[in-house]
């Protein structure tokens, strides 16, 4: 999509609004080379999606994420790069706090991720 969609992603119960999500395009998906290619801010949630059989997210837990930015010619951050402060690319999970300024740097400073 673009900036300023709002999309449901699966969450963990420690995520809250404000938080940044970084958005990981894996091998699903042979067009693109893996890695970041979006960020967003959560703006609801954690809760329960109900009501929507279609979407993945549905019974499970989910935030309601803002695209903030996005790229579709290459990934902001590579996959190779991901591997410094994240080893699960299937799954949600926090980043450690250590890894922020980096993360930050590398998305050109118009972020500063949680």
């Amino acid at each position: 999509k673009k900036p300023g969609h709002v999309e449901p992603f699966l969450a963990t119960k420690s995520m809250t609004i404000g938080d940044t999500v970084l958005l990981h395009i894996g091998q699903q998906d042979k067009r693109f080379e893996s890695g970041i290619y979006a960020y967003g801010t959560i703006i609801k949630g954690p809760f329960i999606l109900e009501g929507h059989p279609d979407d993945y997210c549905n019974g499970k837990n989910t935030v309601m994420v803002r695209i903030d930015q996005v790229d579709y010619t290459s990934p902001m951050i590579t996959h190779d790069d991901c591997k410094e402060f994240s080893r699960q690319f299937r799954t949600v999970h926090a980043i450690e706090p250590c890894y922020y300024a980096k993360i930050e740097g590398r998305l050109q400073g118009l972020v500063s991720p949680r």
